[in-house]
């Protein structure tokens, strides 16, 4: 599936370059992990988990500042993903290679699910919503 997802990565294009440029290097990574074995695996996956935790920070700002109105349905999948991730390493490192073999062959499809479905929404909001001002400014007389 990991090939199959870089394959399909216009597929998941939401529109908003922001978004799609973190989902890009997701991509990247996943297919990375996904031809890595051994030590190689261990290392591929803490850059995952990095990428993962900036990617999703990213996307709850986002979500944040806007008062995006699925946010905590949002924020959960994406606690729930992390801590899968942080669990696997877990594993891994005790020896369990197979749920880290299972985790590379499982995360895209979780991944082009939750780009169909949560990111495609927040994305398509963002985009009405425009961009973020910032706040106002104090007037002083």
């Amino acid at each position: 599936m990991t090939e199959n997802l870089s394959a399909q990565s216009d597929r998941l294009t939401l529109h908003y370059e922001p978004m799609d440029a973190i989902h890009r290097e997701f991509v990247t990574l996943c297919a990375a992990l996904a031809s890595a074995d051994g030590v190689a695996f261990l290392a591929r996956l803490d850059a995952l988990i990095a990428h993962t935790a900036i990617h999703f920070e990213q996307e709850n700002n986002w979500m944040l500042e806007r008062d995006f109105p699925s946010a905590g349905c949002h924020q959960r999948e994406h606690d729930a993903v992390l801590g899968v991730l942080r669990e696997v390493r877990e594993c891994t490192l005790q020896g369990d290679a197979e749920v880290g073999v299972r985790l590379a062959q499982e995360l895209p499809n979780w991944f082009a699910h939750h780009v169909d479905t949560m990111d495609a929404a927040l994305a398509e909001f963002l985009i009405k919503a425009g961009p973020v001002v910032g706040p106002v400014p104090e007037v002083v007389q």
